[in-house]
């Protein structure tokens, strides 16, 4: 078996501790076994979408039924795409650079 020296903050080490000593186990054996979790969690789980994320830290929230009545139905994201595309003016990128200002 390999050894790996791993630095906790305190109370990363702390709560570990509490962790361990309230499943009877060693703070040893509860963090290779936790880290062991995570390395199977992570080779089987997809990449989360920054949708996702969102909604899981409730950064986002569903849209209110004056947004929902303005989507018309059938509508693709190509076909929106395509319009936006043709549309005169500035894009929202240069928008937001022109309301920056130059960077220096």
């Amino acid at each position: 078996m390999n050894t790996i020296m791993i630095d906790l903050p305190p109370e990363t080490y702390k709560r570990l501790e509490e962790q361990a000593h309230r499943t009877g186990q060693a703070p040893e054996a509860l963090g290779r076994k936790l880290l062991e979790t995570a390395l199977q969690e992570w080779g089987t789980t997809r990449p989360r979408t920054a949708r996702e994320i969102l909604q899981a830290t409730g950064r986002t929230r569903s849209l209110s039924a004056t947004l929902r009545d303005k989507i018309i139905p059938g509508v693709t994201l190509d076909e929106v795409r395509t319009i936006l595309s043709q549309t005169s003016g500035p894009s929202l990128s240069e928008i937001i650079n022109e309301q920056r200002g130059m960077k220096s």
